[in-house]
């Protein structure tokens, strides 16, 4: 990782009180949504589909933390609507980057095969930041499910 992209990581997640050595060991990080807003004592709130994200990408051995993982003290939340909250994904790691593509858009695929029985269509909101030697990069994203999937499926091709 370069050195400017790992000071701007330190400094997002020191702020929050995360040891910036326990950081340095995973290649995927799956916070909550809008996480460099947010300071040390504010409620952190985890969605269900952030944590089984980071579990499917440890399935699949990806050197991935969540919040518990960080020692952060969050909340989780599971909201039953249509919208997906993916929270923000950030990957420390460009060799990553394919397999995390792989998992996130077969995760969002079951979600709208669930969902097409319906008429309305199912919203993504996530933020994805890369940051590596390579490359570093952000997407917020908050719109339709297969838009997300064509944006990042785009990414597992640079």
């Amino acid at each position: 990782m370069s050195i400017q992209a790992d000071a701007i990581e330190c400094g997002l997640l020191g702020k929050l009180g995360v040891d910036s050595d326990a950081v340095q060991k995973y290649q995927v990080l799956c916070l909550p949504q809008a996480v460099e807003y947010l300071r040390e004592g504010s409620d952190l709130v985890d969605s269900t589909e952030s944590i089984t994200l980071s579990k499917l990408l440890k399935q699949e051995n990806i050197a991935c933390a969540n919040s518990y993982d960080l020692g952060l003290d969050t909340k989780l939340t599971e909201l039953r609507g249509l919208d997906i909250y993916v929270g923000c994904i950030w990957i420390r790691d460009h060799a990553a980057v394919p397999a995390v593509v792989a998992i996130l858009s077969r995760f969002l695929g079951d979600k709208i095969q669930e969902w097409r029985k319906g008429s309305k269509k199912s919203q993504v909101h996530a933020e994805l930041k890369i940051t590596d030697e390579k490359i570093s990069a952000e997407i917020e994203f908050n719109g339709d499910t297969e838009a997300f999937l064509k944006v990042i499926k785009g990414l597992k091709d640079e």
